[in-house]
């Protein structure tokens, strides 16, 4: 009889203590909560053109290279129904190459590079970028494949100069020849050292620098994706969450 009770005892005390047991061992074994999913970064692709308009004042006669230069952005970049890259963004670049026009032959020569972009909100990264388009007067040459501008040439107006001295000088020479009676002489010594003159002057002056005033149109091309966090953006549009649906009356 006490074996009995002894025996019921034991089973009440296991059914008592089964479920503390379960529930703990329960709350042990759950799985922890999944972290939060990172929210995507937006992404402006490689080979993304972005048009600039220069800040400070580029010449060849005055440059160096790592001289810095200072942009804005003129036309908004957008992915995704989203501005990216608002107007009036700052880059920031350098300059990378400066030649000066040689005295005999040789052009003005600048090669530029963009290296930092900064939003209007203070987002700032950096470039991996190529200088790709270039507007100026007219007179300078781009070469995209080396990234540089190259200045006009002044070999129509080295001519201009010899032609201009040339006249000048035959006209000094006709005088003394006309007195000795022999003003074709007279003009051919003439002509020749006005040439002459004309020559050493050209040789002594330098061919046309460039010039990049403020206002310049420039561009450069991604080399890379450039890449950023949603929340470093300006709020998004409305267009990315859809039209918004007209308010309904109860």
């Amino acid at each position: 009889m006490k074996g009995a009770r002894f025996l019921l005892l034991l089973v009440a005390v296991s059914l008592v203590a089964w479920p503390e047991s379960g529930r703990s061992r329960g709350a042990q074994e759950s799985p922890e909560t999944p972290p939060a999913p990172k929210t995507p970064k937006v992404v402006v692709p490689a080979e993304t053109t972005i048009p600039l308009v220069l800040k400070n004042t580029i010449s060849s006669r005055t440059a160096f290279v790592g001289q810095a230069i200072y942009c804005e952005t003129i036309f908004p970049i957008t992915v995704g129904n989203r501005i990216v890259i608002p107007v009036g963004s700052s880059v920031k670049g350098a300059v990378v190459q400066v030649v000066r026009p040689g005295r005999v032959k040789g052009k003005a020569q600048i090669g530029l590079r963009f290296e930092t972009l900064i939003l209007p909100n203070g987002t700032t990264r950096p470039l991996r970028a190529t200088f790709s388009g270039f507007g100026g007067t007219g007179k300078e040459t781009f070469k995209p494949q080396e990234a540089k501008v190259e200045g006009a040439s002044s070999k129509g107006e080295d001519a201009g100069k010899v032609a201009r001295t040339t006249i000048t000088g035959a006209e000094i020479g006709t005088i003394p020849g006309a007195v000795k009676g022999s003003p074709g002489k007279g003009l051919g010594i003439g002509s020749a050292i006005g040439a002459a003159g004309g020559l050493i002057w050209i040789l002594a002056a330098r061919g046309q620098d460039i010039l990049l005033p403020p206002g310049t149109n420039l561009e450069f091309q991604l080399s890379a994706p450039l890449s950023c966090e949603r929340d470093e953006l300006e709020p998004a549009s409305h267009y990315e969450e859809g039209p918004a649906l007209p308010r309904r009356e109860p």
